[in-house]
C-alpha cells in the first residue's frame, strides 16, 4: 500500500480519518469486498483506533463500508445496488435541473458553462480522470443550485456512493460524446431559464445511463455464462 497523508491536529481526528479513508475508497485504493481492520487503518493514518472506529461508523452510514458480524468490508455493490441508485437519480435529478433553471445565480451559470467547456477539452485530450471530475462537478452544481434543501440533502446522501460506483465499478465504461451532448442540452436549458426542458433533458440523460447499465450487466452475464 502506498503512503497516505498522515493526520495532523488542525481538526478532529475522526473527521480527518473519515475524509482520508473516504478518498481512498473513492480513488479505488481499496478493492470492493476487501476486508479492513481498525488496527490497519490506525497504523496507516498514524492515530489511535478511537477516531478510526468513529470514521468507520460514518462510512458505514454513507454505504461505502459494510459490517458483517465484527468484520468491516469495502462496499461491493450488486447489479441491483447500482440500478437502484440510478433509479433514485432518475427521480431526483430532473427536479433539481428544473429548479436550477429557475434559481441558478449568474455566477453558477457561468461556472456551469465553464464546466461544459472544460469537459469538452478533457474529452478531446482523452483525459479520463478529468472527464470524471467535470462530470461530477456538473451534476453537483445543478443539484446545489436547485435551492431545495430537502432535495440537496437527499442527493448528498447518495453522492459518495454514486461517485464510488462510477470510479470503481463503471470506470471502464463511458458514453463519451453522447453524454457530453446531453450535458450541453441540459446546460442550455438551465442557462436560458427553461425549467421544463431542463427537467426533460436531465430525465433522458439519467435514463440513458440506466440503459447503458443494462447493456453492461447483460454483457457481463453473457461472459460469465461463456
Amino acid at each position: 500500500m502506498e503512503s497516505i497523508s498522515r493526520i495532523v491536529k488542525s481538526e478532529p481526528f475522526h473527521v480527518q480519518a473519515y475524509v482520508h479513508i473516504q478518498n481512498y475508497l473513492l480513488e479505488n485504493k481499496f478493492l470492493p469486498g476487501e476486508r479492513l481492520t481498525e488496527s490497519g487503518l490506525a497504523n496507516m493514518l498514524g492515530v489511535s483506533r478511537g477516531p478510526i472506529r468513529e470514521a468507520i461508523r460514518m462510512l458505514i452510514h454513507d454505504g461505502l463500508l459494510t459490517q458483517k458480524g465484527v468484520h468491516i468490508y469495502v462496499f461491493d455493490p450488486t447489479v441491483d445496488d447500482v440500478v437502484d441508485l440510478y433509479l433514485c437519480k432518475e427521480r431526483l435529478e430532473p427536479l433539481g435541473a428544473k429548479l436550477s433553471a429557475q434559481n441558478m445565480s449568474q455566477v453558477n451559470k457561468d461556472a456551469l458553462i465553464e464546466i461544459v467547456n472544460n469537459t469538452k477539452k478533457a474529452l478531446e485530450n482523452n483525459q479520463k480522470r478529468e472527464v470524471v471530475t467535470f462530470n461530477t462537478k456538473f451534476h453537483d452544481i445543478v443539484v446545489q443550485s436547485s435551492g431545495n434543501k430537502q432535495l440537496i440533502q437527499f442527493m448528498n446522501l447518495i453522492h459518495a456512493k454514486n461517485l464510488y460506483m462510477r470510479n470503481n465499478i463503471l470506470s471502464n465504461y463511458s458514453r463519451r460524446d453522447n453524454f457530453f451532448e446531453e450535458h450541453v442540452r441540459i446546460a442550455d436549458a438551465i442557462v436560458n431559464g427553461n425549467g421544463n426542458q431542463a427537467e426533460l433533458e436531465m430525465k433522458q440523460h439519467v435514463q440513458n445511463d440506466i440503459n447503458m447499465l443494462d447493456t453492461i450487466f447483460k454483457s457481463k452475464q453473457k461472459d460469465d455464462f461463456i
